[in-house]
């Protein structure tokens, strides 16, 4: 039997993470919007979790390192993603502000497990698994390992368009979206939050965005709201 890897047992504690959070928010029974409209069901997690762990040992044949490279200090792993998480969540804030934005998250303490569980799942979603396959197909497999670096540009934007446009399109059916230039003020900046978790991805591996997201989400959904609402 192959033994785990160290980067295998983090990406595994993350999995479990997120099954503790669903199991945690559903067991108090959150009815929730967002929740409500979440893809998070428990198929969809087993889902994730299987084609993730593929991801995390594919990823280094499409150049990415791994979780828990070496060569990689936590400052760049861990720290940096902290600070940029907290600074893109002051960002969201004064847009919120300006735009008069209405209460959109979940209530504390419902909002830990509730974000907790959604920021490593949609992480895993929207970027470890469509950025490796497709960075590793195109590069590795049908250019025969070249242009590696202009691959992974074009499937980082392609993979930056995935949430704003599930969750444009979410805020919309919930009825709480109903200016077009909010829209699309709020599709470029979800957009623009994507991109920078994959750039941590692609420079300091998969645990780096997923702290940069539990870094914002911990202001912009839990701290925040409990302060101003």
């Amino acid at each position: 039997m192959t033994k785990l890897t160290t980067s295998d047992q983090i990406f595994l504690g993350l999995i479990l993470l997120m099954i503790l959070g669903k199991t945690t928010w559903e067991y108090f029974n959150v009815t929730h919007p967002i929740v409500q409209e979440w893809t998070g069901s428990w198929s969809a997690i087993i889902a994730v979790s299987i084609v993730g762990f593929i991801c995390i040992k594919l990823a280094g044949k499409a150049g990415f390192p791994d979780i828990w490279d070496k060569s990689i200090s936590n400052k760049h792993r861990v720290a940096i993603p902290i600070i940029l998480g907290i600074g893109f969540s002051t960002i969201e804030i004064v847009v919120g502000l300006a735009l008069q934005l209405p209460n959109i998250h979940v209530a504390f303490p419902n909002s830990i497990p509730v974000y907790l569980s959604g920021g490593i799942f949609l992480e895993i979603l929207y970027h470890l698994i469509p950025v490796v396959i497709l960075t590793w197909l195109m590069s590795s497999v049908i250019l025969k390992g070249e242009r590696e670096t202009e691959v992974f540009i074009l499937v980082a934007i392609f993979a930056s368009l995935l949430e704003p446009t599930m969750q444009i399109m979410g805020m919309c059916q919930m009825g709480m979206l109903k200016n077009m230039i909010f829209a699309g003020g709020m599709f470029i900046f979800i957009f623009a939050g994507n991109m920078v978790p994959i750039t941590l991805f692609r420079k300091y591996g998969f645990l780096s965005p997923v702290v940069w997201r539990l870094a914002d989400y911990s202001i912009w959904h839990v701290i925040w709201p409990m302060i101003y609402y």
